[in-house]
């Protein structure tokens, strides 16, 4: 009954905005892989890496780069800050990156209800959902899903998803382009079930591949820019980079790169976990259920300026 009750309400409500959630996905994927979202992001991490390599060569603070001048002692050689500068920005520009092929971009819809990415094109899917409303989705409780490795000789990117049946209990390591949560994050009524999931997706997810989360809030921008600063944190953790954040209407849309192989953290205790599960909270988690009932003192943008001003760092056009 509740499965095809959202069945209802995504197809024949939420399907009149301008742009849906799912549009958003779908248009995030496309550029990200297709066109120069993902070239752009391991561009940008080179040039990174090459300031961060700049720095590193710097042995006294005299020799730092954009500090001080650059005495090259064995010719008496003075360069000037401006040229160090002019000499980083040319070798920044000269970056090449080796993109990798993706003829199909293998998504997973956890969640999914419908399977609304079903059919489009570019893509490969798999929706799944713990109660599916469509026989196009494959019953899975992603909560308990065991996530195995392949022998290191075969691609987990080819893993044939066409023998997938319901339920499905498991899933190969780094098999997917991309994973969505949408609207599914805010029904766990734990944060550590939600730090979960997150987990899982780093797992399935290959390198570079993205988290695409939708989460509702009616609310203005700034409203909640606190929760979500602490989301970002809380991803950071598993080895995700922010790539893209939108605040439409009612919803949230924020698309996380993972740029690690794997968690850069050792296994965590439990008091760990629960320490970063709770960075995932979402309103209902506070002691008074919304936000509009709670005391005039715990208003950030009213009393603390500056939490204010570091919150806003989240919203869309810091990206």
């Amino acid at each position: 009954m509740y499965a095809n009750a959202m069945y209802q309400l995504a197809t024949q409500h939420w399907s009149k905005h301008a742009e849906t959630r799912i549009d958003w996905c779908h248009r995030i994927a496309v550029d990200y892989f297709l066109y120069d979202g993902l070239k752009a992001a391991l561009e940008k991490d080179k040039k990174r890496k090459y300031y961060m390599d700049l720095r590193a060569q710097a042995k006294d603070d005299d020799l730092k780069l954009c500090d001080t001048l650059n005495v090259d002692k064995s010719s008496d050689r003075v360069q000037s800050v401006d040229q160090q500068v002019t000499n980083c920005k040319e070798a920044c520009c000269n970056v090449q990156v080796v993109l990798p092929v993706v003829k199909k971009i293998r998504l997973l819809d956890v969640g999914s209800c419908y399977n609304p990415f079903l059919g489009l094109e570019h893509f490969e899917t798999v929706g799944v959902d713990l109660v599916p409303a469509q026989q196009t989705v494959l019953k899975c409780d992603f909560l308990q899903l065991t996530i195995h490795s392949l022998p290191p000789a075969i691609d987990a990117l080819t893993y044939d998803l066409k023998n997938l049946a319901s339920p499905v209990n498991q899933l190969p390591k780094a098999s997917f382009h991309v994973v969505v949560f949408s609207l599914l994050l805010e029904y766990f009524p734990s944060p550590v079930q939600r730090w979960t999931c997150c987990v899982k997706a780093a797992e399935l997810l290959c390198r570079n591949g993205l988290l695409l989360i939708i989460t509702p809030d009616s609310n203005s921008q700034h409203r909640n820019a606190p929760m979500m600063k602490s989301w970002r944190l809380a991803l950071e953790k598993l080895g995700f980079q922010r790539w893209k954040y939108e605040k439409m209407e009612h919803i949230h849309c924020i698309a996380f790169r993972k740029v690690y192989e794997d968690p850069s953290w050792e296994p965590l205790s439990d008091s760990a976990v629960n320490q970063f599960a709770q960075m995932l909270y979402i309103p209902q988690d506070l002691t008074d259920a919304c936000y509009d009932d709670l005391p005039q003192e715990n208003n950030i943008a009213d009393h603390d300026p500056h939490e204010f001003l570091l919150s806003a760092c989240e919203l869309p056009f810091h990206d």
